[in-house]
């Protein structure tokens, strides 16, 4: 009989069992459906438990905080889920945004970024928000003669929101920083991921990330996929490049940013670049 350690094995069957019924769900739905049938609350909890080895870890969906909790002017984006390493260009005139970022900016302090659930409501509360995020250092920031604002931020690590507030002064969030956990090399995992990606993006007309291509420009999917895994052994890392690439919908790449552990977060991107 099967338990909780063959997880993955079973969501892999679920959805094969589900698609040949033409019924299609994402690997990261058939991951949590699994989650759910062994009783606990979802997929990374379940994840953490198989790295543990045991079902005697606390079944809290709450990320792992590993520094107190503090409040910092924050921007809630309507079409970004923010992923670490990755640079965005902000167009804003919300003026709640703009004070965050003005405050941020004199200040020189980092600023929480997070995507909205609904990207219609104009001025979002806690509840209208996605819970996981991230901090930004802002690099340049410049007013538009229109009285927009365009700032140039750097993502720099994943987050939890833990209170947002949309008062007068601009937006604030009380935030927690999360534990990834350590590094597992996953070279063959990052080779598989990167050459599919490569792939993916041809057929979408998707610009390959600068970092990612070997010197003298090489296209070919499996010399660039040899290149990356030889330059790094952080699935995490190579996980959040090529998410944010991946064109998905805004809640779809918030479960990838909301995915803790690195290998896990690079099996799901991979297995989306497949379908």
């Amino acid at each position: 009989m099967r338990d909780f350690r063959d997880a993955k094995a079973m969501a892999q069957t679920l959805r094969g069992s589900l698609s040949a019924k033409s019924i299609n769900i994402a690997h990261s739905e058939s991951l949590e459906l699994v989650s759910k049938m062994f009783g606990i609350t979802d997929w990374n909890t379940l994840s953490a438990l198989i790295k543990g080895g045991s079902q005697r870890a606390s079944v809290s969906s709450d990320p792992p905080i590993i520094k107190a909790a503090r409040r910092l002017f924050a921007i809630p984006m309507r079409d970004l889920v923010p992923f670490p390493g990755a640079t965005y260009p902000l167009f804003t005139g919300r003026p709640k945004t703009l004070q965050a970022l003005s405050h941020a900016s004199k200040q020189q302090r980092e600023i929480a970024i997070v995507a909205q659930r609904i990207a219609s409501v104009d001025d979002p509360t806690l509840d209208e928000i996605y819970h996981i995020g991230a901090l930004a250092g802002i690099r340049d920031l410049v007013r538009l003669p229109d009285g927009t604002v365009k700032a140039l931020v750097q993502i720099h690590r994943r987050v939890a929101i833990k209170d947002f507030s949309n008062e007068s002064e601009g937006y604030s969030a009380i935030v927690e920083d999360v534990d990834e956990g350590a590094i597992t090399e996953a070279p063959e995992l990052i080779r598989m991921a990167v050459a599919r990606f490569v792939s993916y993006a041809e057929r979408r007309n998707i610009a390959i990330p600068q970092i990612l291509l070997p010197p003298g420009g090489v296209r070919d999917p499996n010399v660039i996929a040899d290149t990356v895994s030889k330059f790094t052994s952080d699935p995490g890392w190579v996980a959040d490049i090529l998410a944010n690439c991946l064109k998905l919908p805004i809640e779809d790449k918030q479960e990838l940013l909301a995915t803790f552990d690195p290998v896990s977060r690079l099996e799901a991107v991979s297995e989306l670049i497949n379908d």
